[in-house]
């Protein structure tokens, strides 16, 4: 199979290099702050494997997803489309294979635990990717599960449990929940073409509205708890700055009724997922 420069690019774009890359990082800052895990111990070989496995998986997920997806994307962005044009379908497949294997191999080869989490993942990216995202909430829980596993999955590798870590995990599910339902939203036109059942297409942008707002207080809840448990100053202040924000997003999704007003919150949602990364560095 000849393959060109221009499907390396392809495959490097549809692998989402930057999004595998804060993963990593934000496995490695969860150890490193969260756990007090000693710096020599993240610098081995087997932790290094356990973030690059974590990361093919991720990959995978991302290319399998943009497999089918592609004739959606061709509707909602079809200037952004990598499968099936820069990127042939038949090998985004094969290289969707490749990764997956790669990355369960490595995992049981540092610890079986963590490959058998890394098989449950993929089998459930593949699932969200064919069948679950075609279903109503059904996908946008599976990727906010599968977001908070990423960090729940560090304390299955270090045989360790932390009550922060769990706020964290519980609260990015949250936030990610609240943003896939913000994408639902933004990408409808298209989705509602090819039969997908998701929130704004069955229930309509009032009740995608009203879900993201429930899910909203969750989350509040969730970060007035972790602000009242924890003895950290400098982190209260901070998440205190993020609940600000929260409540800003509500008031600019309650006024929302444009595409544009939906990308913009969408913005504001992604800070909040990058101020509670830093927020680690303060713990």
């Amino acid at each position: 199979m000849k393959i060109t420069s221009k499907e390396v690019i392809g495959f490097l774009t549809a692998s989402r290099i930057p999004n595998l890359l804060i993963i990593g990082l934000t496995q490695f800052i969860t150890a490193y702050y969260l756990l007090d895990i000693p710096l020599w111990v993240l610098m081995k070989v087997n932790f290094q494997l356990f973030m690059l496995s974590t990361g093919m998986i991720g990959a995978a997920g991302y290319i399998i997803n943009d497999y089918f997806d592609q004739k959606i994307d061709m509707v909602n962005r079809p200037g952004k489309v990598i499968v099936g044009t820069t990127f042939r379908r038949r090998l985004a497949l094969f290289s969707h294979i490749v990764l997956t294997i790669l990355g369960i191999g490595i995992g049981f080869m540092i610890d079986p635990a963590v490959g058998a989490v890394h098989i449950f993942s993929a089998g459930a990216l593949w699932t969200y990717s064919a069948v679950l995202k075609r279903g109503i909430l059904l996908g946008t829980l599976t990727i906010s599960f599968l977001t908070c596993l990423t960090l729940l999955i560090v304390l299955i590798y270090f045989r360790s449990f932390s009550l922060l870590v769990v706020a964290y995990a519980l609260f990015g599910c949250v936030i990610i929940f609240i943003r896939e339902n913000i994408k639902d939203i933004i990408s409808a036109k298209g989705e509602i073409q090819f039969g997908i059942q998701s929130v704004p297409i069955v229930w309509g942008v009032r009740g995608a509205k009203l879900i993201i707002f429930l899910a909203g207080i969750a989350g509040i809840a969730l970060l007035s708890f972790y602000l009242w448990s924890l003895p950290n100053w400098n982190v209260r202040y901070f998440f205190f700055g993020v609940l600000l924000l929260i409540l800003f997003i509500a008031y600019k999704l309650a006024r929302a009724d444009r595409i544009r007003d939906f990308k913009q919150i969408k913005v504001y949602v992604d800070v909040i997922i990058v101020a509670g990364l830093f927020s680690m560095l303060l713990v």
